[in-house]
Order: C-alpha cells, then sequence, then structure tokens
C-alpha cells in the first residue's frame, strides 16, 4: 500500500502543482488581460473625456448660435414692422406727390396765365409811360410858355402901371 500512498501522494503533489501552475498561468493570463482592459477603458475615459468637451464646446456653440437665431428673427421681425410702415408711408408720400404734381401744374398754368397778364399790364404801363413823358413834355414846354407869358403879362403891368403913373404926372391939356 505504500506504494499507492506513494502515487497518490505523487499525484497529489502532481495536481497540486498542476494546479498552482494553472493558478500562475490562469493569474497571469487574467492579469495581462486585465491591464490590457485597464488601459482600454483608460483610453475609453480620454476617449469620452474628449468626446464630452466636444459635446460641451458644441452644446456652447449650439447655445450661441441659437442666441443669434432668436436675435435675428426678433431683428427679422422689426424689420418686417418697419418695413411695413416704410411702404405705408411711402404710399401715404406718393399720392402726396400726385396731388403736388396736379397742384404744381395747375399752379405753373395759372403762373403762365398771370405772367401773360403781367406783360399786357407792363405794355400798357410803358404805353402809359410814353403818354406821361410826352405829356409831362408838353407841361414842361407849356409851363416855359406861360412863364414866357407870365412875364410878358408882368412887364405889361409894370408897362401900365408905368404909364398910369406918368400920366397922373403929366399935366397936359
Amino acid at each position: 500500500m505504500s506504494f499507492i500512498t506513494k502515487n497518490a501522494n505523487l499525484v497529489l503533489l502532481f495536481l497540486i502543482m498542476l494546479s498552482a501552475t494553472a493558478l500562475v498561468g490562469a493569474t497571469v493570463f487574467f492579469q495581462t488581460n486585465f491591464e490590457k482592459i485597464n488601459t482600454e477603458y483608460a483610453q475609453k475615459i480620454q476617449q469620452l473625456q474628449t468626446v464630452s468637451t466636444e459635446l460641451e464646446s458644441q452644446q456652447a456653440l449650439l447655445s450661441k448660435i441659437k442666441g443669434e437665431l432668436e436675435l435675428k428673427s426678433e431683428r427679422e421681425e422689426q424689420l418686417g414692422e418697419q418695413f411695413t410702415e416704410v411702404r405705408s408711408t411711402k404710399e401715404q408720400l406718393e399720392t402726396q406727390k400726385k396731388q403736388l404734381v396736379a397742384s404744381k401744374e395747375k399752379l405753373e398754368t395759372e403762373l403762365e396765365s398771370t405772367e401773360g397778364v403781367l406783360r399786357d399790364t407792363r405794355a400798357e404801363l410803358d404805353a402809359k409811360k410814353d403818354i406821361i413823358t410826352t405829356l409831362t413834355g408838353e407841361l414842361d414846354t407849356t409851363k416855359a410858355k406861360l412863364n414866357v407869358e407870365e412875364n410878358k403879362r408882368k412887364k405889361a403891368e409894370d408897362d401900365h402901371s408905368a404909364c398910369l403913373a406918368a400920366k397922373a404926372l403929366c399935366t397936359c391939356p
């Protein structure tokens, strides 16, 4: 029985050695796999952090773009209102312009008519000025003749007074 005990011990020793070797092999294998998995995990975490950073920057950019879009929408709405106001103002101004053009044409017609009357009146005025000038000349001539005749009359009166004075002094029969 010693052979069986000896063999059993050897078999047990072999099994223990085999188990220990298998355990060491499995430990090394799992350690290597664990390190690979740990490295991959670290890489995935790094990639996740990179993606997370990119996502945050994209979200910030998206928020900025969204804000700009809202601002542009508000501006577009304001510009639409202003455009409507400008269009209505333009239509009013065009209506006023048409009225003013019609009024201008009417006034130009009246001006032409008035200018015609003015030309006629000026022609009459010039003719009357010529008549006045002629009559003034005749008046001056008449005044000159009147002055001459007045002087003659005064001289005649003086001569007559002198003659009467001489007659009064005269003692003739």
